[in-house]
């Protein structure tokens, strides 16, 4: 049972992964025993993601922003759950408690070039991010071999986040160590409770 002051903290998940996927599980579980609701968002085909399909399950599976909410995303879904964010707040205002953006961008990956369609259609207004999103925490690995660390950096600035490097991390996946991601536990820790 969730306490009054549970806080709710949606998980949103990349390219090529579900919510099974990486450290997901884990901090679902965490947040779990420690009181709060905890959802780890499930996107439609993550391995050829259509931007308006994602932005309906985002639509469908968040249906509540309140300063309560903590959004915690990975790569992809970092720009998905942003451009959500971004329509949500300039249809209904509001506002949420954080934002956390583990390898997160907003410019073509070099890598992946069949995803700029979907980049391209997001829209972002920093201004409005920053206002209804005030606290906003951005990690990224020294060696991402998806995300170039400049790109992470260059969306942290964006949303005035506080960046944190984590030194050779990979792109933040199972089959990087991290099964669990403890830097993110640490960063909500003090949120749950605030």
């Amino acid at each position: 049972m969730n306490s009054p002051d549970a806080k709710k903290i949606y998980i949103v998940h990349g390219y090529k992964a579900s919510p099974n996927d990486h450290w997901f599980p884990w901090l679902s579980r965490k947040l779990q025993l420690a009181g709060h609701f905890s959802k780890r968002v499930m996107l439609a085909q993550s391995s050829q993601p259509d931007f308006e399909a994602w932005q309906k399950f985002l639509a469908l599976q968040i249906p509540e922003l309140d300063e309560d909410t903590i959004i915690v995303a990975h790569s992809l879904g970092c720009l998905a759950a942003l451009h959500y964010l971004n329509q949500r707040f300039q249809a209904a205002g509001g506002s949420i408690k954080a934002g956390i953006f583990a390898a997160g961008f907003k410019a073509p990956l070099p890598g992946a070039p069949e995803l700029n369609p979907f980049i391209h259609q997001a829209r972002l207004d920093s201004a409005a991010l920053q206002h209804h999103m005030p606290l906003a925490f951005s990690l990224l690995s020294s060696n991402d071999p998806v995300v170039p660390p400049p790109l992470t950096l260059q969306l942290g600035h964006f949303l005035n986040a506080q960046t944190y490097e984590v030194k050779q991390a990979g792109h933040f996946m199972r089959g990087d160590g991290y099964a669990e991601f403890h830097e993110v536990w640490e960063l909500i820790k003090p949120l749950l409770s605030a």
